[in-house]
């Protein structure tokens, strides 16, 4: 069966593997590694330290983004899926 504009705009095609990485990838980029990233360098307050954590943390948010579209059942796609 042939694609469609919402099959090809809604549907990521990735693998189930890259969906579980990038779940890993987005709760350390996002979460755990600011955190840390803050509780050492609060002793210093350096603004660079700070500042890449921030960029850090933006980067992790894009990837939960991502992930939350990509990990979700649109219509069309759950009916092509039976159709096909």
């Amino acid at each position: 069966m042939g694609g469609s504009f919402n099959t090809r705009e809604f549907f990521h095609g990735k693998a189930p593997h890259v969906l579980k990485n990038v779940k890993w990838a987005f709760l350390v980029l996002a979460f755990a590694a600011p955190l840390v990233m803050l509780a050492v360098g609060a002793g210093s307050a350096s603004a660079a330290w700070f500042g890449l954590a921030f960029a850090i943390q933006y980067v992790g948010l894009l990837a939960e983004r991502w992930f939350f579209f990509a990990q979700a059942n649109h219509p069309q796609n759950l009916y092509y899926q039976t159709v096909s």
